[in-house]
């Protein structure tokens, strides 16, 4: 049997057609992680550490049975796929997708390939705003306190604005039908 688990992922892009980007990881994160259960609305901010576009960021919350390490290279192959280009300079860039693994149950992870919860969640009102709209009861593992109060505790004075665009949970297959079938063979 296998075991669910609730991770909560980030994402952003500065690059293209910043609706299609968020769009298509969302589609392909459904396919190849685990059903979505909740998309934040989209959240406006300026780039962050670097001159560039502004980014469009969301957080949503998946319901997967893959393992950490696992999860994070289908992230990985995923943000490649979309056509992620990373690069060796230091510091920020622009991209045209970014996945960002926030939380994993209540878990504490600190690998090689990974740290979660992220490491500098609780820094960031892009990633913390779309978060508690879809989390605010949330705890954080670390901090032990809600998102909602995370995000009150949050000193980033970035300006954050509302986008009225939605983008779109793909529909599991158990809401796309409402009967089963059984043959017997």
């Amino acid at each position: 049997m296998k075991i669910e688990h609730i991770t909560y992922l980030s994402l952003g892009t500065n690059q293209g057609n910043k609706l299609e980007n968020l769009q298509n990881a969302i589609n392909l994160i459904d396919d190849r992680v685990g059903g979505i259960q909740k998309i934040s609305s989209i959240y406006k901010t300026p780039s962050w550490g670097f001159e560039g576009e502004d980014f469009f960021n969301i957080c949503i919350k998946v319901s997967t049975c893959q393992q950490p390490d696992t999860l994070i290279k289908s992230l990985l192959k995923i943000e490649n796929d979309l056509g992620r280009l990373r690069s060796n300079e230091e510091g920020y860039q622009s991209r045209n997708i970014d996945i960002d693994i926030l939380l994993f149950d209540d878990e504490i992870i600190i690998s090689k390939n990974l740290i979660v919860p992220h490491s500098k969640m609780l820094e960031r009102k892009f990633v913390l705003i779309p978060l508690a709209e879809i989390a605010a009861n949330t705890i954080h593992p670390i901090e032990k306190t809600q998102i909602s109060v995370c995000l009150q505790n949050c000193d980033d004075t970035s300006e954050i604005t509302l986008i009225n665009d939605q983008l779109k949970r793909p529909t599991p297959i158990s809401e796309k039908y409402n009967y089963l079938s059984l043959i017997h063979i």
